[in-house]
Protein backbone atom coordinates (compact mmCIF):
# COMPACT_ATOMS: atom_id res chain seq x y z
CA UNK A 1 0.00 0.00 0.00
CA UNK A 2 1.41 3.23 -0.98
CA UNK A 3 1.86 6.15 1.37
CA UNK A 4 -0.64 9.01 1.27
CA UNK A 5 -0.17 11.94 -0.68
CA UNK A 6 -2.84 14.43 1.32
CA UNK A 7 -2.60 15.97 5.05
CA UNK A 8 -5.95 14.11 5.34
CA UNK A 9 -4.74 10.60 4.09
CA UNK A 10 -1.59 10.95 6.57
CA UNK A 11 -4.27 10.87 9.36
CA UNK A 12 -6.27 8.23 8.20
CA UNK A 13 -3.61 6.27 7.07
CA UNK A 14 -1.84 6.74 11.52
CA UNK A 15 -5.32 6.00 12.32
CA UNK A 16 -5.57 2.33 10.24
CA UNK A 17 -1.86 1.61 11.54
CA UNK A 18 -2.56 2.07 15.02
CA UNK A 19 -5.76 -0.02 14.81
CA UNK A 20 -7.62 2.70 17.10
CA UNK A 21 -10.72 4.56 16.18
CA UNK A 22 -11.24 6.33 19.02
CA UNK A 23 -8.43 9.09 18.32
CA UNK A 24 -10.19 12.24 16.71
CA UNK A 25 -8.38 13.20 13.27
CA UNK A 26 -7.31 16.54 15.38
CA UNK A 27 -5.36 14.04 17.91
CA UNK A 28 -3.87 12.30 15.18
CA UNK A 29 -2.65 15.14 13.99
CA UNK A 30 -1.02 16.45 17.50
CA UNK A 31 0.80 13.04 17.22
CA UNK A 32 2.23 13.80 13.06
CA UNK A 33 3.46 17.42 14.41
CA UNK A 34 4.95 15.75 17.26
CA UNK A 35 6.72 13.70 14.98
CA UNK A 36 7.95 16.25 12.65
CA UNK A 37 9.37 18.19 15.66
CA UNK A 38 11.23 14.94 16.57
CA UNK A 39 12.44 14.95 12.84
CA UNK A 40 13.51 18.34 12.63
CA UNK A 41 15.58 17.49 15.57
CA UNK A 42 17.10 13.89 15.31
CA UNK A 43 17.56 13.22 11.63
CA UNK A 44 20.40 14.66 9.12
CA UNK A 45 19.33 13.50 5.58
CA UNK A 46 20.86 14.47 2.49
CA UNK A 47 17.63 15.54 1.58
CA UNK A 48 17.50 18.20 4.65
CA UNK A 49 20.54 19.99 3.09
CA UNK A 50 20.61 23.23 1.92
CA UNK A 51 23.50 25.93 1.69
CA UNK A 52 23.28 30.04 1.62
CA UNK A 53 25.80 32.52 0.82
CA UNK A 54 26.33 36.00 2.47
CA UNK A 55 28.69 39.04 1.68
CA UNK A 56 30.19 40.41 4.56
CA UNK A 57 29.35 43.90 5.46
CA UNK A 58 29.89 46.30 8.86
CA UNK A 59 28.85 44.92 11.71
CA UNK A 60 28.89 41.40 13.70
CA UNK A 61 27.02 38.80 14.21
CA UNK A 62 24.97 37.56 11.25
CA UNK A 63 21.46 36.90 12.34
CA UNK A 64 20.73 33.43 10.83
CA UNK A 65 17.06 33.03 12.45
CA UNK A 66 16.09 36.33 10.84
CA UNK A 67 18.43 35.70 7.30
CA UNK A 68 17.58 31.89 7.01
CA UNK A 69 14.03 31.27 8.25
CA UNK A 70 14.36 27.78 7.75
CA UNK A 71 17.53 27.09 9.40
CA UNK A 72 18.06 24.19 11.73
CA UNK A 73 20.98 22.88 11.92
CA UNK A 74 24.54 23.54 10.87
CA UNK A 75 26.94 21.67 9.07
CA UNK A 76 29.73 23.71 8.12
CA UNK A 77 30.96 27.52 8.20
CA UNK A 78 33.49 28.41 4.94
CA UNK A 79 35.04 31.74 3.72
CA UNK A 80 36.02 32.31 0.36
CA UNK A 81 39.81 32.17 0.08
CA UNK A 82 40.25 30.17 3.20
CA UNK A 83 38.06 27.33 3.45
CA UNK A 84 36.11 25.63 6.15
CA UNK A 85 36.17 27.16 9.60
CA UNK A 86 36.46 25.07 13.01
CA UNK A 87 33.92 25.25 15.69
CA UNK A 88 34.65 26.88 18.85
CA UNK A 89 32.38 28.12 22.14
CA UNK A 90 31.07 31.37 22.11
CA UNK A 91 33.21 32.47 25.69
CA UNK A 92 36.47 31.30 23.36
CA UNK A 93 35.67 33.40 20.66
CA UNK A 94 34.64 36.47 23.00
CA UNK A 95 38.15 35.97 24.90
CA UNK A 96 40.30 36.17 22.15
CA UNK A 97 38.08 39.11 20.26
CA UNK A 98 38.82 41.46 23.65
CA UNK A 99 42.13 40.26 23.53
CA UNK A 100 42.42 40.98 20.28
CA UNK A 101 44.59 37.46 19.69
CA UNK A 102 45.27 35.65 16.85
CA UNK A 103 44.09 38.44 14.50
CA UNK A 104 44.70 37.49 10.65
CA UNK A 105 42.41 34.97 8.69
CA UNK A 106 39.03 34.15 9.99
CA UNK A 107 39.73 30.61 11.58
CA UNK A 108 36.30 29.86 14.16
CA UNK A 109 32.81 30.54 14.00
CA UNK A 110 30.43 30.05 16.79
CA UNK A 111 26.50 30.08 16.33
CA UNK A 112 24.78 31.25 19.89
CA UNK A 113 21.61 32.65 20.42
CA UNK A 114 20.77 32.12 16.45
CA UNK A 115 23.72 34.53 15.10
CA UNK A 116 26.58 33.63 13.54
CA UNK A 117 29.74 34.54 14.93
CA UNK A 118 33.46 34.10 13.02
CA UNK A 119 37.01 35.41 14.32
CA UNK A 120 39.18 36.65 13.14
CA UNK A 121 36.37 38.69 11.67
CA UNK A 122 35.56 38.09 7.79
CA UNK A 123 37.16 41.33 5.76
CA UNK A 124 34.25 43.50 4.13
CA UNK A 125 33.16 41.90 1.06
CA UNK A 126 34.38 38.81 1.57
CA UNK A 127 31.84 35.77 0.78
CA UNK A 128 30.38 33.59 3.85
CA UNK A 129 28.66 30.34 2.64
CA UNK A 130 26.54 28.53 5.82
CA UNK A 131 25.96 24.85 5.14
CA UNK A 132 22.66 23.53 7.05
CA UNK A 133 20.01 21.47 7.42
CA UNK A 134 16.56 22.91 6.96
CA UNK A 135 13.82 22.80 9.83
CA UNK A 136 11.14 20.96 7.47
CA UNK A 137 8.04 22.84 7.49
CA UNK A 138 4.82 20.44 8.92
CA UNK A 139 2.44 18.59 6.77
CA UNK A 140 -0.73 20.27 6.97
CA UNK A 141 0.17 24.00 6.28
CA UNK A 142 1.12 25.77 2.98
CA UNK A 143 3.99 22.86 1.69
CA UNK A 144 2.52 20.47 -0.88
CA UNK A 145 3.12 17.30 0.74
CA UNK A 146 4.83 16.25 -2.47
CA UNK A 147 7.78 18.74 -1.72
CA UNK A 148 8.03 17.81 2.04
CA UNK A 149 11.14 16.01 3.01
CA UNK A 150 9.37 13.36 5.63
CA UNK A 151 6.48 12.71 3.35
CA UNK A 152 8.57 12.42 -0.01
CA UNK A 153 11.95 10.94 1.12
CA UNK A 154 11.64 9.36 4.41
CA UNK A 155 7.32 8.27 4.85
CA UNK A 156 8.55 5.44 7.18
CA UNK A 157 10.49 7.16 9.37
CA UNK A 158 7.55 9.75 9.83
CA UNK A 159 4.96 7.28 10.51
CA UNK A 160 6.77 5.21 13.17
CA UNK A 161 7.59 8.20 14.94
CA UNK A 162 4.30 9.05 14.84
CA UNK A 163 3.58 6.09 16.16
CA UNK A 164 5.82 6.50 18.96
CA UNK A 165 4.31 10.04 19.85
CA UNK A 166 0.87 8.38 20.26
CA UNK A 167 2.44 5.52 22.49
CA UNK A 168 1.89 7.32 25.84
CA UNK A 169 -1.84 7.10 24.96
CA UNK A 170 -1.60 3.33 24.27
CA UNK A 171 -1.61 0.96 26.96
CA UNK A 172 0.70 -1.94 27.15
CA UNK A 173 0.82 -2.29 23.75
CA UNK A 174 2.76 -4.90 22.30
CA UNK A 175 3.74 -3.12 18.97
CA UNK A 176 5.67 -0.05 20.88
CA UNK A 177 9.06 -2.05 20.88
CA UNK A 178 8.73 -2.53 17.12
CA UNK A 179 7.99 0.90 16.45
CA UNK A 180 10.87 2.18 18.33
CA UNK A 181 13.17 -0.90 16.55
CA UNK A 182 11.91 0.62 12.91
CA UNK A 183 11.93 4.23 14.09
CA UNK A 184 15.81 3.74 15.30
CA UNK A 185 16.30 1.78 11.63
CA UNK A 186 14.91 4.58 9.46
CA UNK A 187 16.61 7.25 11.52
CA UNK A 188 20.21 5.72 11.05
CA UNK A 189 19.46 4.97 7.31
CA UNK A 190 18.87 8.29 6.34
CA UNK A 191 20.83 9.75 8.17
CA UNK A 192 23.76 7.39 6.43
CA UNK A 193 21.89 8.07 3.50
CA UNK A 194 23.81 10.92 2.53
CA UNK A 195 27.39 8.81 2.63
CA UNK A 196 25.91 6.61 0.22
CA UNK A 197 24.51 9.22 -2.48
CA UNK A 198 27.58 11.71 -2.07
CA UNK A 199 30.27 8.84 -2.54
CA UNK A 200 28.43 6.29 -4.54
CA UNK A 201 29.00 2.20 -4.03
CA UNK A 202 32.97 2.10 -4.74
CA UNK A 203 35.41 2.33 -2.02
CA UNK A 204 37.74 5.22 -1.37
CA UNK A 205 41.36 4.66 -2.37
CA UNK A 206 43.68 7.02 -0.87
CA UNK A 207 46.29 8.01 -3.33
CA UNK A 208 50.12 8.43 -2.57
CA UNK A 209 51.15 12.19 -2.16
Amino acid sequence: MAFPATYSGWVQYLRDWLGVDEYSDAQLGNFLDLAQTRLNKEMKSYWMEKVVSFTKTVGDPIALLTEVPDFSKVRLVSVEGIGSLDVAAINEIETKRQQNRDLGSPKEYCIDAGSLYIYPAVAEGGIISVFYYLKVPLIGGSTPLNSNVFTVNHPDALLYAASLEAAPYMIENENIPVWESKYAAALVEANEGSKAIKMGSTPLVRKAA
